[in-house]
């Protein structure tokens, strides 16, 4: 493991600057950070064990003797700011250095019950409770952060169009799902699949998330493909059509119903616009086809140091949040015809000042192979 300092100096301070303000105005006393990806974003540190204290004056990282020196090197940035420790029992150091008790503490919005348990146990009569603070600054990326999520949907469709020419009829959904991920396996500068690939074929394409099988592919059948990788910590995630030969009349309708809501919302997507208000862009012109109920999932998510970073899915039964500038998001409409086949096509933006912008340049297009 290495650091290679992608963000400045200043970027990391605004980060760590933005929580302790948002601590300050929540009356926090502490955060306590567990999470891989709330411990990489605030440090730069991305390997385990890891728990960081964020006091209003204080910042500290504690690892294991095995780990201290990659802690060191992946947060040399931020030598100033952080202080390192390797104590076995990082939950008796952490009540020492707080203040007097009884202080408000939040810990990761995603922490386990039992985790969460034990931190109250340990930090008693200290109030530990879940919080969002953290993931909800995630929310908004940087330049760099979207440059960098930019080139992981780069490598994504490299990976993707290296893969086409392989697949022939006659393979399963195991082993078109096997020359993807060998095809990440040969690029180093891949961290690993940001999810399993889903290859789907023929009727199993309704499935929204069908699990790869030896079903095999024959002529005329068509393949969904999803499928993305971390680079540099972030992630990328698309979805594309092929058909085995020539598409049919029907795919190609279909297709041109999901291809439409896709761009459609993609062209509202601006600040102040809402989550469930785009998503109910693109729901009306699946409604509008005569197949509303074949759109079954919510229409994206965000992005980010996660598949699926915390904060915005674009779904009615989610809370509703207006988009902000720097917001990265999947858009990825679909439309699944029980025990015949499915298309959805998805793609990421990130939202400007004004609009949005999209990040996949893959043609939407059901590819003919």
């Amino acid at each position: 493991m290495t650091s290679s300092n992608l963000f400045t100096l200043t970027e990391m301070q605004q980060r760590i600057a933005c929580i302790r303000e948002k601590m300050e105005s929540l009356n926090l006393g502490a955060v306590i950070a567990c999470d891989a990806a709330n411990v990489r974003y605030t440090t730069g540190f991305k390997g385990e064990p890891r728990s960081l204290l964020i006091l209003p004056d204080t910042l500290i990282l504690f690892t294991s003797f095995r780990t201290i020196s990659w802690a060191r090197e992946q947060t040399k940035l931020l030598e100033e700011e952080v202080e390192l420790s390797t104590t076995s029992s990082p939950s008796k150091l952490i009540k020492k250095r707080l203040p007097t008790p009884p202080l408000k503490i939040a810990i990761d919005q995603n922490v386990s019950a039992a985790n969460l348990v034990h931190w109250q146990k340990k930090l008693a009569p200290h109030e530990v409770e879940p919080h969002s603070i953290i993931e909800t600054i995630r929310q908004t990326k940087s330049p760099a952060e979207i440059s960098i999520i930019q080139q992981s949907q780069k490598i994504n469709e490299t990976i993707l169009n290296a893969v086409l020419p392989q697949i022939k009829p006659d393979l399963t959904e195991r082993g078109i799902q096997g020359l993807i991920l060998a095809e990440m396996a040969q690029r180093e500068e891949v961290e690993g699949c940001s999810f399993p690939p889903i290859v789907a074929n023929g009727p199993n394409c309704w499935e929204i998330h069908h699990l790869p099988d030896q079903s095999v592919s024959r002529y005329g059948d068509l393949l969904l493909l999803d499928h993305g990788v971390f680079y540099q910590g972030y992630a990328s995630d698309m979805t594309r059509m092929v058909c085995l030969g020539n598409s049919s009349g029907r795919m190609r309708e279909i297709h041109q119903v999901v291809n439409l809501a896709r761009q459609t919302a993609i062209d509202a997507a601006r600040p102040g616009i809402t989550n469930h208000d785009l998503d109910r862009v693109a729901r009306n012109i699946i409604e509008a086809s005569g197949l509303g109920k074949t759109f079954t999932h919510g229409l994206g998510h965000s992005i980010g140091l996660q598949t699926h970073d915390p904060g915005v899915n674009l779904s009615q039964n989610a809370p509703e949040i207006p988009l902000a500038p720097g917001m990265t998001l999947t858009i990825e409409p679909g439309i699944y015809l029980e025990k015949k086949f499915g298309i959805r096509v998805e793609d990421t933006i990130f939202i400007t000042t004004d609009g949005s912008k999209n990040l996949t340049s893959q043609s939407p297009e059901i590819i003919e192979i």
